[in-house]
């Protein structure tokens, strides 16, 4: 639906609220697909994460090397 025109959009969506069924199935379907980029998003966050927690982790002890040898 995000690459229609709006009135196009607004056509479909009453066409689908007269079909109560078909709501319902697309409520459905939409909130599955919804879990599945929201488990993808948060893989990725958490994945992030990690990098940059190692990263400072990996920072912190160089910096502590580097002025112990002064």
């Amino acid at each position: 639906f995000y690459k229609m025109p709006l009135d196009e959009y607004t056509w479909a969506m009453k066409e689908m609220m007269k079909d109560r069924e078909y709501l319902y199935d697309s409520m459905i379907k939409d909130l599955y697909f919804l879990g599945l980029v929201l488990n993808r998003k948060y893989k990725l966050l958490r994945i992030t994460y990690t990098v940059f927690m190692i990263g400072i982790i990996i920072s912190v002890a160089t910096f502590v090397i580097a002025f112990k040898s002064l």
